[in-house]
């Protein structure tokens, strides 16, 4: 009993959630990693990013991750990202497919949707991610390559909400999302819930775990100095 006030005490209330001390210790690692990374040359830095936060994705935890390739002050992102991609997503089995690239005379910055094709076939091919993603024109959703091709010219025009599918979250939370316009959700967390609320919970528990401890082994690695990953940097 005491343990458990003294965590209820202990909690911090941010963002209309409660973060406990495991919370609380997942964010300070995250904190220093992206403080860590800072330091990084740019094509450590595309690297680890994508080891951390698409770790859900390199376990084959969900079909795809956002990736948002950006460094304030870099200019060299998006030649570095286009001239190494192929060897970084070889090895970490992904693929890769770019939503939007920007360069401005003091950066540059590349949005990309990382994914297992195994996984986002079994995600789009769902019956309900189906029906939703017929109504919006995607045609066979077996055919993955087309589909990223349709999501990628909605993406020109507007945010195109059907990316949760895309990104593994369940059919029901993305139909209620574009139904209710993103308010009144049961639940905010990696998406905003409208569905199974028990099950979302512990779904975004995992993914932080795992983004987490990829965070962890990173950081453990920087103090032994490395100017990259390199065959290492496999889970």
């Amino acid at each position: 009993m005491i343990i458990v006030l003294l965590n209820k005490f202990t909690s911090l209330l941010r963002g209309g959630q409660i973060y406990g001390l495991r919370e609380k210790s997942s964010m300070k690692t995250m904190i220093a990693f992206m403080s860590m990374i800072q330091k990084q040359d740019t094509r450590a830095y595309i690297e680890s990013l994508i080891y951390c936060f698409a770790a859900p994705t390199i376990r084959g935890l969900k079909p795809g991750n956002l990736i948002n390739l950006r460094r304030s002050g870099d200019k060299n992102i998006a030649a570095i990202w286009d001239a190494e991609k192929e060897g970084l997503l070889r090895r970490f089995r992904l693929s890769s497919f770019t939503l939007s690239a920007r360069t401005t005379a003091d950066e540059s910055s590349v949005l990309i949707l990382v994914y297992r094709k195994e996984l986002l076939v079994r995600a789009l091919f769902a019956e309900e991610s189906r029906a939703l993603l017929d109504s919006l024109g995607y045609g066979d959703v077996s055919n993955v390559e087309s589909c990223l091709e349709r999501l990628g010219e909605r993406f020109q025009c507007d945010f195109p909400h059907e990316i949760g599918l895309f990104l593994g979250y369940p059919p029901k939370d993305v139909e209620g999302f574009i139904r209710n316009r993103g308010e009144d959700p049961l639940l905010v967390g990696c998406w905003k819930v409208y569905g199974n609320v028990r099950k979302a919970r512990r779904t975004f528990r995992r993914y932080k775990q795992v983004e987490t401890s990829a965070a962890r082994a990173l950081i453990r690695r920087a103090r032994h100095t490395w100017p990259h990953l390199g065959e290492r940097a496999c889970i």
